[in-house]
């Protein structure tokens, strides 16, 4: 239990800490002052300011030697109760159409500035994300070989295809395949399309392209909403293995990751947006915070996969052109450099609102989601 409590937070903290760090650092090298950096939220349980130095001339005059002196920071940093994320707060950070603002304000910096500041966040994410990686891979953890099959499923027809364990899928329908994933949904949406008709593969074998026809049996499955379904299977299962690598070969096969990871997140938006997938399969916090729970369990390197995983999402999920993201404040600053003019404060306030609104509706959606998963899987486990 502790264990999976210590998880979570590490899961939360760590990838808002990130994201904050990335808005805190490119707004001090744009001369932001940051007034605050806070880890967590809630009653303050330690605060300090650090110390920099300082560099200045050592006589009055320009061109001659420096010396340095050590200050106190402007910046203070702290520690909060509850250590979920945690946020910056930066001079001048309010929105106002016009000044006057003093130079080392958030406002007072031109829009390609602010625009910087604003999309670190997501970037550091993205990057933090694939630094992980690369301990990962290092360490060893167990995956998918590629579109290779792996077994079959016993009185299903793949069995008896012709097919053969090692096979590559290459294409199912026509439909190119990258990723297992990409099998199993083409086969999916060839059946839900036709069900009666015969799932085409093209497979490679001894570096030779073969064709099957194998005709899907339906069977019933349950869903990762855990509602059952009827689904038509030809039942082939993945091959796995264990990849660990070298360090260098270890950041080739990151970066690797990382591209499936990116693919990843579109793919899944546009399933759920041409309606191929639920968005009762969303989830939020609370699933996040389950699955992390469970993972934690299953070793460092499965745990820190799963924190890249999340910070991946994260990072792209923040460039949404969604109001209320940083994605829609990135919107409005390139608005505002093709218009050489701030929008209003009113309509900023509007927009805003309705983003809000929008964004506390979806996040009760996905926790509902998520507590209702959690319930029936309670259910089930007691029956």
């Amino acid at each position: 239990m502790i264990v999976s409590v210590l998880g979570v937070l590490v899961l939360f903290s760590v990838v808002i800490v990130v994201h904050e760090f990335g808005h805190f650092w490119v707004a001090k090298k744009s001369g932001v002052r940051v007034e605050r950096f806070s880890v967590g939220f809630g009653p303050k349980l330690v605060t300090w300011r650090g110390r920099v130095r300082q560099k200045l001339p050592l006589y009055p005059y320009p061109f001659g030697p420096e010396t340095e002196r050590v200050v106190e920071d402007e910046t203070e940093y702290q520690i909060c109760l509850f250590p979920f994320g945690g946020f910056i707060k930066m001079a001048g950070e309010e929105y106002q159409p016009e000044g006057p603002f003093q130079p080392d304000e958030y406002m007072a910096k031109p829009p390609g500035s602010r625009a910087r500041i604003v999309a670190a966040g997501a970037l550091h994410n993205l990057f933090f994300g694939l630094l992980v990686l690369i301990p990962v891979f290092m360490m060893g953890v167990p995956g998918y070989d590629g579109t290779r099959i792996g077994s079959f499923v016993k009185g299903l027809p793949a069995e008896t295809s012709g097919l053969q364990i090692g096979d590559e899928v290459l294409s199912v329908n026509g439909k190119q395949c990258r990723e297992w994933f990409d099998v199993i949904q083409n086969i999916r949406q060839a059946t839900r399309e036709n069900p009666g008709q015969p799932v085409h593969l093209v497979v490679r074998r001894h570096q030779q392209n073969l064709s099957f026809s194998i005709m899907a049996r339906p069977a019933t499955t349950v869903t990762p909403d855990g509602k059952e379904t009827t689904a038509y299977l030809i039942g082939i299962s993945p091959r796995e293995k264990l990849e660990r690598y070298p360090l260098f070969p270890a950041v080739i096969r990151a970066g690797r990751e990382f591209g499936k990871m990116t693919y990843g997140v579109f793919l899944a938006f546009k399933l759920l947006f041409t309606r191929q997938v639920s968005a009762k399969l969303l989830s939020g916090p609370v699933g996040i915070a389950q699955w992390g729970a469970e993972i934690v369990h299953a070793g460092l390197a499965r745990f820190l996969y799963f924190v890249a995983f999340i910070s991946v999402n994260l990072g792209f999920i923040n460039l949404f052109p969604f109001p209320i993201l940083d994605g829609g404040h990135l919107v409005g600053l390139l608005l505002e450099r093709l218009r050489r003019k701030r929008p209003s404060k009113k309509f900023l306030e509007v927009v805003q609102y309705a983003g809000a609104v929008a964004l506390i509706f979806l996040a009760l959606f996905v926790t509902y989601n998520d507590l209702l998963r959690l319930l029936e899987a309670r259910l089930k486990s007691n029956r």
